[in-house]
Order: C-alpha cells, then sequence, then structure tokens
C-alpha cells in the first residue's frame, strides 16, 4: 500500500500519464489540480496492489468519456464523480472495495485517484490498457471476459444512463451516443469486477509506472541532463521484454485537428529537425495511432507512440500539438499482455481502420 502525499508525486504521476496516455485520455493539467485539491483538504489516495484484495472483492472501473479536446473547456466537477460512487453502489447493491483505472492515460488515470481520496476507497495499481484507447472495449478486461457493463454513465447536469449491452463492442456505440447527446464529455462507471478478475486480467504497476516516468523526467531536468535521452534510457528495458526508441525529432509543419462523433481526430506532419528532406507522420484518433516516416510505419497500436517536447521532455497530449513546436518523438512497446493474438483482435491496427499487420517496435527498429 501507497499514500500519495505531496504535491510533487501528483505532478510527477500526470506526467508519466500523459506519457503512457499517447496523446489521449485528456488534459493532464486539469486531472492534477483536482487531485491536488484533494490533497490540500487533507484527502490522500491510497494505491494498492491488486493482491491485496480478497478474490470476492467488488471492483469498478471510473473514466472519463468523450473527447479530450472538451475536457479542457468542460473541467471536472467533485460533485459528478461522488455520485458515481452513490449511483452504482445504489444499482448493484453492495459497496465498493476499490477503484481501477480503465486506462492510465492522461486525466483518466486521475480520476480515479481524486475519487478514491474523496471516498475513501484505495486505487488499485493497475488498467486494462497500460496506455490510452479510444474505445470502452478495448482492454484486456474485456479480452478475457470481464464485461464492460452493467455501466452507469453520468454528467454534470445530473443525467444518469444505466446500460446493459450484449457485448462491449455495443457497449462503445451506446456510450459514444449518450456521450455526442450530452456534450461530449460524461463520466463512466464501467467494468464492474472482482478482485480475482482484477488480479488475472489487468495490465499491472501501471500507476508506479507514471510516478516513475514522471519522476525521471523532473529529475533529469533538474540535473540539466538532456532529458529525452534520459527518459528513453529509462523505458528501454529488453530484459524485462519492453524497448523503447527515439524515433524522429524536428519541428512540427502541420497539424489537423477535428472533433467528430465524440473522438478527436487528427494528422501530425513533422519536418527533420537537421534540415533533410525526412518526413514524420503521426495519425491521431483520440491517441496517436500509427507512426510514419516516409511513409513507412515505424511504430504501430498498440505499441505507444508518444511526442515530447524535444528540449524539456514534456509529453504533449493530442490536442496540444500546434505548428512551430519543437519535439521528439518516442517509441515504447506496450506490455507483454497487451501484444497477445487474443489482445491484437480487439486492439490491434485492423480495428482502427489501418490496413497493416501489428509489428513490434523492436523489429522495426532493428530493420
Amino acid at each position: 500500500m501507497k499514500t500519495i502525499d505531496s504535491v510533487e508525486q501528483i505532478q510527477d504521476m500526470a506526467r508519466g500519464a500523459v506519457f503512457l496516455g499517447t496523446g489521449g485520455g485528456g488534459d493532464p493539467y486539469i486531472g492534477e489540480l483536482f487531485v491536488t485539491r484533494q490533497l490540500n483538504e487533507g484527502k490522500r489516495p491510497v494505491i494498492i496492489n491488486a493482491d491485496e484484495l480478497a478474490d470476492d472483492a467488488f471492483v469498478l472501473s471510473v473514466a472519463g468519456i468523450g473527447a479530450p479536446t472538451v475536457l479542457i473547456e468542460h473541467l471536472v466537477s467533485a460533485t459528478t464523480l461522488q455520485r458515481i460512487v452513490a449511483a452504482a453502489e445504489r444499482h448493484f447493491g453492495r459497496r465498493i472495495d476499490a477503484l481501477i483505472s480503465a486506462e492510465i492515460g492522461g486525466a483518466n488515470s486521475m480520476f480515479p485517484l481524486a475519487l478514491g481520496a474523496i471516498a475513501g476507497l484505495p486505487v488499485i495499481d493497475a488498467d486494462g490498457m497500460g496506455r490510452a484507447f479510444p474505445h470502452i472495449e478495448m482492454t484486456t478486461f474485456s479480452v478475457y471476459g470481464c464485461k464492460a457493463t452493467p455501466a452507469l454513465l453520468l454528467d454534470d447536469s445530473g443525467n444518469v444512463v444505466m446500460i446493459e449491452t450484449v457485448d462491449d463492442r455495443t457497449a462503445e456505440d451506446v456510450a459514444r451516443a449518450v456521450c455526442a447527446a450530452l456534450g461530449s464529455m460524461i463520466y463512466g462507471a464501467l467494468y464492474p469486477m472482482s478482485g480475482k478478475q482484477a488480479k488475472d486480467f489487468a495490465v499491472h504497476g501501471t500507476l508506479t509506472q507514471t510516478l516513475e516516468i514522471g519522476r525521471c523526467i523532473r529529475q533529469a531536468r533538474e540535473g540539466s541532463d538532456d532529458a529525452v535521452r534520459a527518459l528513453v534510457s529509462h523505458l528501454h528495458r529488453p530484459d524485462q521484454g519492453r524497448h523503447a526508441r527515439q524515433l524522429f525529432e524536428g519541428k512540427i509543419q502541420d497539424v489537423r485537428h477535428e472533433t467528430r462523433d465524440g473522438w478527436h481526430w487528427g494528422t501530425c506532419r513533422i519536418a527533420d529537425a537537421a534540415g533533410g528532406t525526412d518526413e514524420f507522420v503521426v495519425e491521431i484518433q483520440n491517441e496517436f495511432l500509427v507512426a510514419r516516416r516516409n511513409g513507412k510505419s515505424v511504430t504501430i497500436v498498440p505499441d505507444l507512440i508518444s511526442i515530447v517536447d524535444r528540449e524539456s521532455a514534456e509529453p504533449l497530449t493530442a490536442e496540444m500539438l500546434a505548428y512551430g513546436q519543437r519535439v521528439a518523438v518516442i517509441g515504447y512497446g506496450a506490455a507483454e499482455i497487451m501484444r497477445r493474438p487474443e489482445c491484437l483482435a480487439v486492439f490491434g491496427p485492423a480495428l482502427f481502420g489501418i490496413n497493416e499487420p501489428f509489428v513490434p517496435l523492436e523489429t522495426y527498429t532493428a530493420t
């Protein structure tokens, strides 16, 4: 069990969550402020390992659903998050024992921490992706038989929608329709599961990983090191099956943003920092899905693509990208569970309309 008791820890976790969010998950600063407020009020988030739970514990995932671009102006309501707990416990007829993140990216890693502090609930050091994805069904929970529904969808106006669907892909479609009808930003209480399911199906250690990544970036800056190089070195752990590479660096020469159907769509084009003719393109659907150098893919979903400021290594969400920014692009291999065939069938490239097979980052960069 670990208690988060300093603003510095929260800032490190928010920074790390943006990196793992691969462009999506919502503005981390909003989540950071919200958790910091709880800390200032004497409420401290508590993080536990899944194996600290009883097998029959009741675990629930809480997440924001919608376009991250809307969250920037929408902010977060403590009242709404508290209503999630009350409505969920009323609906399921039992007390929630622990919270778990559906995705570790951006603000969606911070909401459970804030709600945990407010409601006195521990948050499991795990999530269902090890990154962020735009669809509800794109989790290891779903892959291994833990359904997203029954679920509750709420907005700040007091609307509450209960959904129960035959499969999680349908749950995504229904939730997206509700989201679009309620202003493109709602909150979901979904993936009700047992302690045993959390132990068996989650991507573990990811909250701790956000803290470690954020700390690495901060300490590299404080030590006047090359923060991007330090970050890649920290992430590259081939002995643990995790590979990391700096894929490109340069200046953003064009970026397209569009909010449509509750998603943020876009394309980012980066020109070679050295003045060469190489061009790097990243395609966006809430998250960075595929990166191509001169038209050739170099990293593809579910492996992680993160764009950071070249000098500070500050990770950037997709909606933060703008013309003229000098950036570095980092590729990071997904957790082993995410690369299994049954998982690729749910969140591999084909599920995003990308007509390419999944190729591991280390295979791309070895050629």
